[in-house]
């Protein structure tokens, strides 16, 4: 079980390195996180977007491109198409977003021709090592799905503990949020919660509680405090968000409120996805990419 990313890093170390496959990378911070993941052993670059503006780039942070296999691409449109098509033919390589809007990467992931589709719902896991919690805490969805169905967070749980899963992390505690911790027929999340639990509940691979108020879920001393004595409640791995608004804010609350780093990837293609904001340190970035490198190792098994 990982309870910092360092120990990911460390892990992903001792794997089989990946392809890692990145459309449009002309960001610093990017460039930066995948030079230093290629020098750990953990991946092999495959950079593809405008060959003269990578290599100045890479000229510009002394990175020497020995290693690097670089593809020319007319466009951001171009460089999706290709990258896509790349990841697609290998079934352990890592595709990721460089300097690209998602809805252009997303359009080529979700083609049926050459994407990466699935049976499974697309959702993004966000990974977040705050300072002042024990644990590395995951959520879901801060940015790909808006305003999940009830049916629709039934999935994005089946994507979120498959990934958990996949490092290591053994019955993992699963907290469905809401503004409270009672059922309100006017906040329809504490009812789709309560609708969820109850569905969930019997599973011998979860533990899963809600509706829960994000005190409820992360504290022990508000937990006691308010009455509730549940086995997620204060030790919740999984944070399971009724919309895109409310993920978001806490994703980007903490990163820059409460000094935490956070990674992301995108679930339920055939291949890992790294999709990093752009306001993203590299920090975030290398972590992303070795979460990606330790989650290939087992998902395939779902």
């Amino acid at each position: 079980m990982f309870r910092n990313f360092t120990q990911v890093v460390d892990y992903a170390r001792k794997l089989e390195t990946k392809d890692l496959i990145v459309a449009n990378p002309h960001d610093r911070a990017n460039l930066i996180a995948i030079n230093d993941a290629y020098l750990m052993g953990l991946i092999r670059p495959v950079l593809v977007g405008d060959k003269k503006k990578i290599l100045d780039l890479l000229m510009e942070l002394g990175i020497n491109k020995k290693g690097y296999e670089i593809y020319n691409a007319e466009d951001k449109f171009d460089a999706a198409l290709m990258s896509v098509k790349l990841v697609s033919k290998q079934k352990t390589a890592i595709l990721m977003k460089g300097k690209i809007q998602s809805r252009v990467l997303l359009k080529e992931v979700l083609d049926k021709e050459h994407g990466l589709t699935t049976n499974n719902i697309l959702s993004h896991i966000g990974i977040i090592d705050i300072p002042n919690y024990h644990k590395l805490i995951f959520i879901s969805d801060a940015v790909f799905n808006v305003l999940p169905t009830e049916d629709e967070k039934l999935d994005i749980i089946k994507n979120t503990f498959h990934f958990v899963d996949s490092l290591g992390i053994v019955k993992p505690k699963i907290a469905l949020i809401s503004a409270l911790e009672t059922v309100e027929k006017d906040i329809p999340s504490t009812v789709e919660a309560r609708n969820i639990v109850n569905i969930l509940k019997d599973s011998d691979d979860f533990y899963i509680g809600g509706p829960f108020a994000i005190d409820i879920a992360v504290s022990h001393e508000a937990a006691k405090a308010k009455g509730i004595n549940h086995v997620v409640a204060g030790d919740s791995d999984i944070l399971i968000f009724p919309n895109i608004e409310s993920a978001n804010t806490f994703y980007k609350s903490t990163t820059f409120l409460a000094n935490s780093t956070p990674a992301g990837l995108l679930l339920g293609a055939s291949n890992p996805i790294v999709l990093p904001s752009r306001s993203d340190s590299y920090k975030s970035k290398l972590y992303s990419i070795a979460l990606a490198v330790v989650s290939t190792e087992i998902l395939w098994k779902y």
